[in-house]
């Protein structure tokens, strides 16, 4: 799940308080003094990536469940091209670690071993940006759906056991809406962790002061986007990097109709027997949508980041659902 970016949902907010006059206001008032005027950062996130310059990142994404997570760590390494109207980004898997396992990617022979189905999502990619840093198409995105529809049966024979023709078309169900997007639409979809990184350069903030912005939330439990706010401020660092922190909250008689609704269905499926008393019911549904990074104060790139989505249900029977949490760091050279 991915919200627009809150720099810019932001930055409307605060043109909007800007210009809109206060109520019953009747003259501009009289400056105040000099000496008491307290001066206020304002924070611009710049975006000048070294150019030609290979930078490196650990990724790791912990998958969360009702009673169990899941994790696994990428290292990267990202170098930056200058393009008419932005950038040119080349994203390389350098290594992968699962648990005490680790697949060493700058070893040829660990990328012989994966079979040639899969290898193709080990290799490079190269995505547009615009100046702002934000991801606007893939490159080489035709070469990327046909791997993509050969995928679900690269997978069955990874096993080396009997090809589950059930699990193949449920896979090709999946991938479906990524193989028909665009090569715009690509990134988001594809691209993991660094499009809810990267798109905020020339935002300008009032250091400290918090802004918000109506903005609408896609969820698994809802057909339609769903309301919300989106709270977000920028701080400096004691270090003098810049750190960006939103927070999207929800209505709470939103979640109730949400919770409700949720139960509906788990009730028509067999899931649900019983009453269910309305207190529970808005007790029952958290959803949980946090973006907090940290920025580099001359290149605009991220030092750290993470991103939490979580939704979590708790029904009579016990919790369930899950999500998400991605957490990025830099390697130092």
């Amino acid at each position: 799940m991915r919200l627009p970016h809150p720099a810019r949902l932001l930055l409307a907010a605060l043109a909007v308080s800007l210009s809109a006059p206060s109520i019953g206001q009747e003259a501009e008032p009289a400056p105040p003094s000099p000496q008491v005027v307290k001066s206020r950062e304002e924070v611009t996130i710049p975006f000048a990536p070294p150019l030609d310059t290979p930078q490196a990142y650990r990724l790791r994404f912990e998958r969360k469940f009702a009673s169990s997570t899941n994790a696994i760590e990428l290292e990267q390494r990202l170098t930056f091209a200058k393009i008419d109207g932005g950038y040119a980004l080349t994203i390389e898997q350098l290594a992968i670690n699962s648990g005490d396992r680790r697949l060493d990617l700058s070893d040829r022979r660990a990328l012989d071993a994966v079979p040639p189905g899969l290898r193709v999502y080990l290799l490079p990619v190269v995505v547009e940006l615009d100046s702002a840093g934000e991801m606007v198409r893939l490159r080489d995105w035709p070469t990327l759906q046909e791997s993509l529809r050969a995928f679900p049966e690269a997978a069955a024979g990874f096993s080396g056991k009997p090809v589950n023709e059930g699990a193949v078309a449920a896979m090709r169900t999946v991938l479906e809406p990524f193989i028909n997007s665009t090569a715009e639409e690509a990134p988001r979809l594809l691209i993991r962790g660094w499009p809810a990184m990267l798109g905020y350069g020339g935002s300008i903030f009032t250091a400290g002061e918090t802004l918000a912005s109506d903005v609408e939330v896609p969820t698994p439990f809802s057909p339609t986007p769903i309301p919300a706010v989106s709270q977000g401020s920028v701080s400096r660092t004691p270090d003098a990097h810049i750190s960006l922190v939103q927070t999207t909250v929800f209505d709470p008689e939103v979640i109730h109709k949400l919770t409700l609704g949720v139960i509906d269905r788990m009730r028509s499926r067999g899931a649900l027997k019983g009453p269910l008393q309305p207190a529970d019911a808005i007790l029952g549904l958290e959803l949980t949508d946090e973006i907090a990074i940290t920025f580099d104060p001359v290149t605009g790139l991220p030092i750290s980041g993470r991103t939490t989505r979580l939704a979590n249900v708790t029904t009579p029977d016990g919790p369930q659902g899950g999500g998400e949490i991605t957490t990025i760091t830099r390697i130092a050279p």
